[in-house]
């Protein structure tokens, strides 16, 4: 293999791959937090709002699931801009509105983790031993109280592979945003090998950049496990 290819500056391709998985992580990451914390919202109103007002959540979630993360991409990178002219229309401010490919793509992406999130929350919240709720209400804890204090931090411990696993998820979608124009790393080893004509040198070493963020991300998630699993005794113990 040609390591100059590699290189940074004008004589190699290194500096275009580190933009481009910057502009990857940053995807993975913005969409994962945006998704997860718009997710539990979603879940936790779908559990205890009004049946009308968890219809509507919940068909969200069922849409959002069915269709596939491309099409997603596509409706919310030529809609948006639309959308937020009319919306602000509605209070008299009439002006052009632009979304970038980037932002269109963080949102889409968060929209579809959003979706998953909200059954993995709901899952987990049902998994809590009802009688913790009952026994934090004899000692005199209101519902909501008793709720956010002893139900919510068990239900995001068991809700913490299925959340991991989402990550996971999150970034094997990231590559969709190329077809809105977002330069991401796979792009960019494209753009690379076109130009040099090494497409395999260039999508080998994206092969092998994925499997170590996969890899630390699994090293990742089995030690958080194990903090937060710890107190929890081993099956048959």
């Amino acid at each position: 293999m040609d390591w100059s290819l590699f290189s940074l500056g004008a004589a190699g391709w290194g500096d275009e791959l580190l933009h481009g998985l910057g502009i990857t992580l940053a995807l993975a990451v913005l969409s994962f937090l945006i998704g997860t914390i718009a997710g539990t919202l979603f879940g936790l109103v779908e559990l205890h709002a009004p049946r009308p007002v968890a219809a509507l959540f919940a068909g969200y979630a069922l849409v959002l699931r069915s269709v596939p993360e491309l099409l997603v991409i596509f409706l919310t990178y030529y809609a948006a801009g639309f959308v937020a002219e009319r919306l602000l229309e509605l209070v008299g401010i009439s002006t052009r509105v632009s979304v970038s490919a980037f932002a269109a793509g963080v949102m889409a992406l968060a929209m579809v983790q959003a979706a998953y999130t909200s059954e993995v929350i709901k899952g987990a919240v049902r998994a809590v031993p009802g009688g913790l709720h009952e026994a934090a209400r004899a000692l005199g804890m209101r519902p909501v109280i008793a709720f956010w204090k002893v139900t919510l931090p068990l239900a995001l411990r068991y809700a913490f592979p299925g959340l991991a696993n989402l990550w996971m998820v999150v970034i094997k979608n990231t590559p969709f945003v190329s077809a809105i124009g977002v330069t991401d790393f796979i792009g960019q080893a494209g753009t690379a090998g076109q130009n040099t004509k090494h497409y395999f040198a260039f999508f080998l070493t994206v092969l092998l950049v994925y499997l170590v963020i996969s890899g630390l991300s699994m090293i990742g998630q089995l030690v958080m496990e194990r903090r937060l699993f710890r107190h929890v005794p081993a099956a048959g113990s």
